[in-house]
């Protein structure tokens, strides 16, 4: 009997052992897909408020753009209805103004640029005796050329004479297809 006590409880353990595994592998997978829900919702709710953003900086950017067309067509009709011209004229001129004292600034710059008068400098140390050395020289070369030394390619020289007209061109094309047509209504007649 004591065998069947301990058979029968070594079944008890062994049924409640098996059944707390099942019942481990069951919560475990049930928390897998629960971390599996709550990521593809973060990722929704993310694409949600991006696209929420998206549309929310549309209307932003639109209304900014109606303002300004706004403002642009109350100032015309205020130039138009003679409101403040003396104003805008005188913005207008005062720009203008602006813009050529930043071109005068410009070449201002431009001429008294470090660049320059490094280059100059240079120039004037390496080429002493040049006639120009005192204006500085960019493209001249400190010595003769001679015309020899750069020759035509072959392939140039006869260009003018091998390459016929567009209009000769032209012409032998159309000579081309008006045999061609002719040459098919023959053969339709036939």
């Amino acid at each position: 009997m004591k065998k069947s006590y301990a058979l029968l409880l070594f079944g008890v353990v062994f049924t409640a052992v098996n059944a707390m595994m099942l019942q481990q592998w069951k919560i475990n997978k049930l928390n897998a897909q629960v971390k599996l829900a709550e990521m593809r919702a973060d990722i929704n709710t993310e694409w949600t408020n991006e696209l929420l953003s998206i549309r929310m900086n549309d209307i932003h950017d639109l209304t900014k753009d109606q303002l300004i067309a706004q403002g642009r067509v109350e100032g015309v009709v205020s130039y138009l209805n003679g409101d403040d011209r003396d104003v805008l004229d005188n913005l207008w001129h005062e720009g203008y103004v602006r813009g050529l004292s930043q071109v005068d600034y410009e070449h201002d710059m431009i001429a008294d640029n470090n660049f320059e008068k490094g280059y100059h400098q240079a120039m004037q140390d390496a080429f002493p005796d040049h006639p120009k050395a005192s204006f500085g020289f960019v493209n001249e070369t400190p010595r003769n050329v001679e015309k020899e030394a750069i020759k035509t390619p072959e392939f140039d020289e006869g260009v003018g004479v091998s390459i016929p007209d567009n209009e000769e061109q032209v012409d032998i094309l159309n000579n081309k297809i008006e045999n061609l047509f002719e040459s098919k209504e023959k053969k339709e007649d036939e």
